[in-house]
């Protein structure tokens, strides 16, 4: 790997083209094994020119809402009998964070919270949308939010009679069991060149309350960094009584909530974010997240293999800030172009 900083200011004569989005994970603690680096995210140029000296350009359009990606997006469904009015608002606002995320090539899967042996058990196994006959939604389906809305809310959550779904949330478990079931139940959704993105929704701390036996998000980072390794990011949110929302947590109080402390640190950990499960519209919270998933763009991939002495890097607006590093054909960049700038690159192909 060649580690020489390179810094890049001059102007580019040639405005154009577009970019491959690959998502994010933010470091926590240094004892945690972690997949990837902070906010790594990968662009790859649509389109290439050669020059009349026979190098090669390369060219990068950091504009927010052409970025693309492949991101795998798994919702942990709290089931559980106080949670069907949040069920009903977070699935008439996906439309919002599928607007949000524009180009990005999505899938969606659904589990939920509870992992027992029960009738509602899942134990990460991902919910089927009957209309598809499949366990997972992609961008190809037009009528993905119809189902999501369809399968988000549970007819167990209110209609479960003297069987109902556990009151134990586990869904920092439910992330590791469905990690888990990757080449069984849930075949087809954990993409290889896709990064994950997690969502638990849950008026409750995982096991409840986040007791000792909790999982905690270490424990989440440890399983998918073992499924994956490094090839892979990851990245969770949370909709839950945040921490230190009185208010919020006076309304679920007596429906048996509880503050999301642990799924709150497990956001934090991953480098994502919290929204109030008590909130009346979920849109904004939903097309923050979109938005979180678009931001970071750090590594562009060459379209060859450079002579390393060759490369030209040229970024538009200048910014003296920006500097790369090379690995093989993947520059990686010491902070993420902000949006508008278009990042130029010329260089001899390696023979």
């Amino acid at each position: 790997m060649h580690t020489r900083e390179r810094t890049h200011a001059r102007a580019s004569p040639r405005p154009h083209a577009g970019l491959l989005l690959a998502l994010a994970l933010l470091s926590g603690c240094p004892d945690v094994p972690i997949a990837k680096t902070p906010l790594d995210a990968v662009a790859t140029a649509k389109q290439t020119l050669t020059l009349s000296d026979g190098r090669q350009e390369d060219v990068f359009q950091y504009d927010e809402f052409e970025t693309r990606a492949r991101v795998d997006v798994l919702f942990i469904d709290d089931n559980s009998d106080s949670m069907r009015d949040a069920q009903q608002r977070l699935g008439a606002k996906l439309k919002d964070f599928l607007t949000s995320l524009a180009k990005i090539d999505w899938q969606i899967g659904i589990t939920t919270t509870d992992v027992t042996d029960g009738t509602w058990g899942l134990q990460g196994s991902l919910l089927q949308f009957a209309a598809v006959h499949q366990r997972y939604l992609t961008t190809a389906m037009p009528n993905a939010a119809q189902l999501f809305d369809g399968t988000i809310v549970r007819d167990e959550t209110w209609n479960c009679g003297s069987d109902c779904p556990s009151t134990d949330e586990r869904g920092l478990r439910a992330t590791i069991e469905a990690i888990g079931k990757r080449d069984g139940d849930n075949a087809g959704f954990f993409r290889d060149d896709a990064d994950l993105v997690v969502i638990v929704l849950s008026d409750e701390d995982e096991g409840s309350v986040g007791g000792p036996d909790a999982d905690r998000g270490e424990d989440v980072v440890k399983a998918f960094t073992d499924a994956f390794g490094a090839e892979k990011a990851l990245t969770g949110f949370a909709i839950i009584v945040q921490p230190g929302d009185t208010a919020c947590f006076k309304e679920h109080d007596t429906l048996g909530g509880h503050y999301g402390q642990v799924l709150a640190d497990f956001a934090k950990l991953t480098g994502g974010t919290t929204g109030s499960i008590c909130a009346a519209d979920y849109g904004p919270t939903l097309a923050s997240i979109g938005k979180r998933v678009r931001d970071g763009i750090k590594v562009a991939v060459l379209t060859a293999t450079p002579q390393v002495d060759s490369l030209e890097l040229i970024a538009t607006p200048p910014d003296a800030t920006l500097t790369w590093t090379l690995d093989g054909r993947t520059l990686r960049f010491n902070h993420a172009p902000l949006g508008g700038t278009q990042v130029v690159v010329k260089y001899k192909v390696a023979g």
